[in-house]
């Protein structure tokens, strides 16, 4: 019998504003009858069809969402005989019933709906193709596995995890792949089905998860994992091991699950390299133990660990080079073979390792890897020549010193450096033209090569370029070869301050008191970072500078005696003979100088001199040497610093008086009371604030009328005196 149709029964508008049923009879979608209408047994047929609900029923399918869901429903529920209108529904405007459609044609299962549900994976509604997946995982039917696979790569996590979830139904070993590589979804939900997916295919899913325990992606080896755990097979127990000796607690979750104990590590190594998962081993090669049991493997794991090489975490790449290293002189030959890999990274480094390893039978195809097309390759390559130390590179290095890259070049500069071979000077001393960075390196390696460096050094500080004369200076200073000091004290005058100043330094670390002289001269140099260099430089000869130092004391300029006052107290004890010697030169600005100097080293053996030097001529002297007595703090200086408080200039007065505050003796104490009626407030100050530090209570009374002082500074110190003595004596009065 044929099939009939479904019946359904709707509300229709029709004369007046008025609404009665309808009852229609579908056969297809969008064909239908009119099974009873009132208004063709009021009208009759003819007239019925002029009626508004006639018009009505002719545009109602296409706008009438609600109609077209009860139409789907009722189709879904008629069964197999619906299916083709079912399909046609799949197509239409609205995707609300292309859903219902999707959804409809999934429970009734029939085969026949297959290439349409596949074409509505392609639907530009997330719905419609979410429901397509989910209708194909419940056909179950393997034609759909290819498209259920692109669907994996949706752009809606929901179409993923249908996708996904269909596919475990299917059960097909074709999708393990795809599987495998969702199980590194961003969304949880779809590495969750993926992995559930995987459980139900099975057996044929557990070489691809053990392989998975290799990925790259945190997120897929732990899902990986727990898909094993779940199958209980055993053949995962060796990688689980691994990983849960490198730490995983997914690894060990999994085991757990699966009732089995954790393996030796050495057993699950052999293993899990017995199965072929070298990219279990290599993943976990960051963990140290996994790392040592694999170099103890031997020559079977190098193709693995060169392959590392190129891996995406830099990590893995380190230690896949460490490894290779440890396995020395068996892993050489792969290493030079795989300086021909077409990734470049796996080629550097391969370069690394053979640096490290120091096989000489590397060296040929080193120095071939020096014209690679990757510049790390060639800068790699040029270290490890460096490392290797074979002056047949020597030649080959000296022409990476035109590389086009400066970081080729400078890994060239180090190499030679390494190598130490003069033929290499000459193209050295021009890389000292090169990018900072490439004149730096060059520079050291010139040191390195030492004294066959010199003559061209020296020639190159009469160079026309300035930064080339600077590296040079640079490069002399550290050769440290006396037979550069005329060159160098001639670069002195240099008309660029950076060469100036470098060869001052390099004056003071060759340390030869030839080059004192000049570096006096260069106290007075315009450029203050000249100035502190030929002071370091003054510093570093030491005591043979000491006698040219006192000398510049007295010079015209102000920033040469300061200098060379500052240098005389860095040298420090080896200067202060000459320094009390010089309290009697016939210069007064030496005088002070010097006894400022004196004061700052504190050396003892200056408090009877500067005791002395109280008595200058000069009032400056008097005034500094009674401030460095201060600093010295030797009791012997209090009866000379009393007496200077009579002093006919107040600066000294003012100066004797805090130093004897620092002194501390209470015989001052009488003397500074005098002085709080000096005429100078300057004096008057420093007595009050010396009188506050000695403590001593017979000084409240003067100071309690010198709080009516007219200077302001006075009354202040008057009053903080006070303040410290009646501190300190009821601190003294304390239990």
């Amino acid at each position: 019998m044929a099939w009939q149709g479904v019946e359904i029964e709707i509300e229709v508008p029709c004369a007046g504003g008025q609404k009665h049923p309808v009852r229609l009879r579908f056969t297809g979608w969008g064909e239908f009858e009119v099974v009873h209408n009132p208004c063709e047994e009021l009208l009759g047929p003819v007239f019925a069809r002029m009626a508004a609900c006639t018009h009505y029923l002719h545009e109602a399918f296409h706008d009438d969402t609600d109609l077209k869901r009860r139409l789907v429903e009722a189709f879904g529920a008629a069964g197999t005989p619906a299916v083709p209108a079912l399909i046609q529904a799949l197509g239409d405007w609205s995707e609300n019933v292309r859903r219902a459609a999707a959804e409809a044609l999934g429970k009734l299962g029939d085969p026949q709906a297959v290439p349409a549900l596949i074409q509505a994976l392609g639907d530009w509604s997330e719905n419609v193709r979410r429901a397509a997946a989910e209708a194909l995982g419940k056909l179950g039917d393997p034609q759909a596995i290819p498209a259920l696979i692109q669907a994996l790569g949706d752009d809606k996590f929901w179409v993923r995890r249908a996708a996904a979830e269909a596919l475990g139904k299917l059960g097909d070993p074709q999708a393990i792949p795809a599987l495998i590589q969702a199980l590194g979804d961003d969304w949880s939900d779809v590495r969750r089905a993926a992995a559930e997916a995987l459980v139900k295919i099975g057996a044929p899913a557990v070489p691809a998860l053990i392989q998975a325990l290799g990925d790259s992606h945190s997120a897929v080896r732990r899902a990986s994992a727990e898909a094993l755990g779940d199958l209980g097979d055993p053949q995962a127990v060796p990688p689980l091991s691994v990983w849960a000796h490198a730490g995983e607690d997914a690894a060990r979750d999994a085991l757990q699950t699966l009732g089995h104990p954790m393996l030796d590590l050495p057993q699950a190594v052999a293993q899990v390299a017995a199965q072929g998962a070298w990219g279990v081993l290599i993943r976990a090669l960051t963990c140290t133990q996994v790392r040592e049991v694999v170099v103890g493997l031997g020559a079977p794991a190098v193709p693995a660990l060169i392959q590392a090489l190129g891996d995406s975490d830099s990590a893995v790449r380190r230690a896949a080079a460490e490894a290779l290293v440890k396995i020395g002189t068996p892993a050489v030959p792969a290493l030079i073979q795989a300086l021909g890999d077409s990734d470049w990274a796996v080629r550097r480094a391969a370069a690394e390792a053979l640096g490290k390893l120091g096989d000489p039978q590397a060296i040929p195809a080193l120095i071939q890897a020096l014209g690679d097309d990757k510049f790390w390759v060639r800068a790699a390559a040029a270290e490890a020549l460096g490392k290797l130390g074979d002056p047949q590179a020597v030649p080959a290095l000296i022409q990476s010193l035109g590389d086009s890259d400066w970081a080729v070049r400078r890994a060239a500069c180090w190499a030679l450096g390494k190598l130490g071979d003069p033929q290499a000077v000459p193209a050295l001393i021009k890389a000292l033209r090169d990018d900072w960075d490439v004149r730096r390196a060059a520079a050291e390696a010139l040191v390195k090569i030492g004294t066959p460096a010199v003559p061209a050094l020296i020639k190159a500080l009469g160079d026309g370029d300035r930064d080339f004369r600077r590296a040079a200076a640079e490069a002399l200073g550290k050769l440290g070869d006396p037979q550069a000091i005329p060159a160098l004290i001639k670069a002195l005058g240099d008309d660029w301050y950076d060469v100036r100043r470098a060869a001052a330094e390099a004056l003071g670390a060759i340390g030869d008191p030839q080059a004192v002289p000049a570096l006096i001269q260069a106290l007075g140099d315009r450029s203050e970072a000249v100035r502190r260099a030929a002071a370091e430089a003054l510093v570093k000869i030491g005591t043979p500078a000491v006698p040219a130092l006192i000398k510049a004391l007295g010079d015209s300029h102000s920033a040469v005696c300061r200098a060379a006052a500052e240098a005389l107290v860095r040298i420090g004890a080896p200067a202060v003979p000459a320094l009390i010697q010089a309290l009697g030169d016939r210069s007064e600005n030496v005088r002070a100088a010097a006894a400022w100097a004196l004061g700052a080293i504190g050396d003892p053996q200056a408090v009877p001199p500067l005791i002395q030097a109280l008595g200058d001529s000069d009032w400056d002297v008097r005034a500094v040497s009674a401030e460095a007595l201060g600093k010295l703090g030797d009791p012997q200086a209090v009866p000379p610093l009393i007496k200077a408080l009579g002093d006919s200039d107040s600066a000294v007065r003012a100066v004797s008086a805090e130093a004897l505050g620092k002194l501390g003796d209470p015989q001052a104490v009488p003397p500074l009371i005098k002085a709080l009626g000096d005429y100078r407030d300057a004096v008057r100050w420093a007595a009050a604030e010396a009188l506050g530090k000695l403590g001593d209570p017979q000084a409240i009374p003067a100071l309690i009328k010198a709080q009516w002082d007219w200077s302001e500074n006075v009354r202040r110190a008057a009053r903080q005196a006070i303040q410290q003595i009646e501190t300190k004596q009821s601190q003294t009065k304390r239990p």
